[in-house]
């Protein structure tokens, strides 16, 4: 498991609802309702239920190994069941060539191969009951209840599973968050729903058909929050300040937080047609080809950091439309008295960091709706120097 060892990767869910006010019995009689339980018949293709999380087979849930400073930590197992074709290929001609050598003919009857089909099919029911062609995984959940907030590294397809087996144990909805998501919350907070209403995407440099067109954020287009580009302005406005004023960035939440950009950085064209360009390295934003991209309408989409804040430095990945986190590594904690403390100072950073990058996405967001046509006009600036520095 992810969350108490080792590098973390994670996005956020926020558990909306009538949210408990701190982690009781229920919440563990919950998941042990809905625990994933093998069955002695023929299983279906898919099934999932709760872990306890500590392995495959962990079904146990109490205070003692699931819940870590205000935090309930648990999984989501899900089993796959299925015979694979070659398999099943194999089963359907042995079986018709064993039918076949007992007919004097040497050939096998319309009626034979309907009842070889018979015959495979019991075999692969065999199969799946015996769990010969099981497999399984955890999908670790750490559950922030003073944060109303869920961390997982869950996959689209796992999303599904987990909003439906979430909702069915505890009555409460989970939200993905992405950067549209929040930035709604956000001036809904502020009281100013039609700033949010009125954002549109920023044109940094003409694109591939000139000055009139407008950027499209394909990838934007295609998901379920069409104002998430405001991810990719995030992290080129985050390149531009580290770039022409230092890492350091004043916020109003989290005071002082430096950020470096490092080792990764993916851009892909705004307006679907140049491209995607993936540079890995030490300084990737230092490198010729990353001027291009910015020069030829691209604009990053995943993008390598070093994050100091609360005294703390985190390196991680930053995906620019959900904000999920993925090759976090923590700081050590020296002189952890056991697992327990080791684990709870863990979540502490873990809060931490997430406090930090919204402290940070707060303050572009602020500055989207104040003084944006002034960062703009340096940003194009800033661009054309680099265009001009990489001609040369």
């Amino acid at each position: 498991m992810s969350f108490p060892s080792g590098s973390v990767s994670f996005r956020r869910f926020v558990v909306t609802g009538q949210h408990p006010k701190s982690i009781d019995q229920s919440q563990l009689d919950g998941l042990t309702e809905f625990t994933l339980k093998e069955s002695e018949y023929t299983p279906e293709e898919i099934e999932y239920g709760w872990s306890g999380g500590r392995h495959i087979f962990d079904s146990k849930f109490s205070f003692e190994h699931n819940v870590f400073a205000d935090a309930l930590h648990f999984a989501l197992r899900i089993d796959t069941n299925r015979v694979p074709s070659a398999h099943k290929h194999a089963y359907q001609i042995i079986e018709e060539e064993n039918t076949a050598a007992a007919n004097p003919s040497g050939q096998i009857s319309k009626l034979q191969k309907r009842e070889v089909k018979d015959v495979v099919r019991r075999k692969i029911d065999e199969d799946l009951r015996s769990g010969r062609f099981r497999r399984s995984k955890l999908v670790p959940i750490l559950w922030d209840f003073p944060g109303h907030t869920l961390y997982s590294p869950a996959s689209s397809s796992d999303c599904e599973k987990l909003f439906e087996i979430f909702e069915r144990t505890f009555s409460l909805t989970l939200d993905p968050l992405s950067t549209g998501s929040i930035a709604q919350r956000y001036f809904e907070k502020h009281h100013k729903k039609r700033d949010y209403e009125d954002l549109r995407p920023t044109r940094f440099v003409p694109g591939p058909e000139g000055e009139n067109q407008h950027p499209e954020y394909p990838w934007c287009l295609k998901g379920p929050q069409p104002k998430d580009f405001l991810g990719n302005e995030f992290l080129l406005w985050l390149w531009h300040h580290i770039e022409t004023h230092g890492g350091t960035i004043k916020t109003d939440e989290a005071n002082d937080v430096a950020i470096v950009l490092d080792r990764l950085l993916e851009l892909d064209c705004a307006y679907g047609q140049t491209g995607k360009d993936s540079l890995r390295g030490d300084g990737p934003t230092r490198m010729p080809e990353a001027r291009d991209a910015l020069r030829s309408g691209k604009l990053p989409r995943r993008a390598g950091f070093l994050l100091e804040n609360g005294g703390h430095q985190f390196q991680f990945t930053l995906a620019a439309e959900s904000l999920a986190l993925s090759s976090v590594v923590l700081p050590d904690v020296e002189e952890a008295e056991d697992g327990r403390v080791l684990f709870e100072e863990r979540i502490a950073m873990l809060r931490e960091l997430s406090k930090g990058m919204d402290a940070l996405f707060h303050t572009f967001l602020k500055l989207r709706t104040t003084s944006w046509e002034s960062q703009v006009t340096s940003i194009r600036n800033w661009i054309q120097k680099a265009s001009k520095h990489a001609a040369a």
